[in-house]
C-alpha cells in the first residue's frame, strides 16, 4: 500500500483547553484546531463538541460551522476518504482534535502516526492479522470485522495523532463499529458505521495525543461488525528527539 503524503497539513490542536473544566451534560463544547493549508496559510478551526453524561465528547460532521468543516474534509481528502457520518465519541482529556474518515469499502485503513503534518505508517505489520481474521469469522459466519493499531514513533512533549483502521461488512447487515485507543485509554475515538446487507465498509480513526514520557505507548484498535469483534494491539515509540546539550 502506498505511503499517504500529509506535507501539505500541519495540525496543532489546543490540548491546554480540554483539560479545563468540564462543562454540564449537553453543553457545547468548544475546541480549537490549527493548520496549515495547501497554500502554506495558516488556518484555525473551531470545532463544536457536547459533552455527554460520562464525560466523553461528541463530535458531528454536521455540526460544524464552515472552517471545521473544510478542516475535516482536507484530513480526510489526505487518506483517501471522506468525513464520516453520524457519532464520534472522543475519550480522555487528551483527544481534542481527533476525527473519523470513511474509506472507499474496498480500501484498508492504514495505521500509523502522524507528526508535523506528515504521515508515517507503522513500520511493523498487524500482528497476528490472518489469525484474528478467522477468530473474527468463527463467531459470525456472515459477519466480518478487520481492525489495525497505531504505532510507529512520536516525538515527546508533543501532539501527534495516532491513526486506527478499521473495517467491516455482513451478509445480513447492521452496525460496524471501531475504538482506537493510546496508553489504556487515556485517549480515545469511537465511531459507528452502518453497514448495509452483503456490504463492506471501512473507517480511519485519527486520535489526537501528547506524552511527556519517553516510553512505549501501548495502543489497540477494537472493531466489531454486530456481535463479532476483534482486537489489534500494538505500541508508539515516544523519543526525545530534542537537540542535545553542551
Amino acid at each position: 500500500m502506498k505511503t499517504l503524503a500529509f506535507a501539505s497539513l500541519a495540525m496543532f490542536p489546543i490540548l491546554a483547553a480540554a483539560q479545563a473544566g468540564a462543562a454540564p451534560s449537553g453543553a457545547p463544547v468548544q475546541r480549537d484546531v490549527r493548520w496549515i493549508d495547501a497554500q502554506d496559510r495558516s488556518r484555525v478551526a473551531t470545532q463544536v463538541l457536547t459533552r455527554r453524561a460520562d464525560g466523553a465528547l461528541v463530535y458531528r460532521y454536521d455540526r460544524q460551522a464552515t472552517p471545521a468543516r473544510r478542516y475535516h474534509e482536507r484530513m480526510c481528502e489526505l487518506v483517501g476518504g471522506v468525513p464520516a457520518a453520524g457519532d464520534t465519541v472522543l475519550g480522555g482529556a487528551d483527544a481534542a482534535g481527533s476525527l473519523a474518515c470513511t474509506l472507499p469499502a474496498d480500501a484498508a485503513g492504514t495505521p500509523g502516526v502522524i507528526v508535523d503534518g506528515l504521515f508515517h505508517p507503522s513500520p511493523r505489520p498487524p500482528a497476528d492479522a490472518a489469525q484474528g481474521q478467522d477468530a473474527a469469522r468463527a463467531d459470525a459466519s456472515d459477519d466480518f470485522a478487520h481492525a489495525a493499531a497505531p504505532g510507529g514513533a512520536a516525538p515527546r512533549g508533543e501532539n501527534f495523532q495516532a491513526v486506527g483502521g478499521a473495517g467491516y461488512s455482513s451478509e445480513t447487515g447492521g452496525t460496524g463499529s471501531a475504538k482506537t485507543s493510546l496508553d489504556n485509554d487515556r485517549c480515545t475515538i469511537e465511531q459507528t458505521t452502518p453497514v448495509p446487507a452483503g456490504a463492506s465498509e471501512s473507517v480511519i480513526l485519527l486520535v489526537t495525543c501528547i506524552e511527556q514520557r519517553v516510553r512505549a505507548l501501548p495502543t489497540y484498535t477494537r472493531a466489531c461488525m454486530n456481535a463479532t469483534c476483534v482486537t489489534e494491539n500494538g505500541f508508539i515509540d515516544v523519543l526525545d528527539l530534542s537537540p542535545p546539550t553542551r
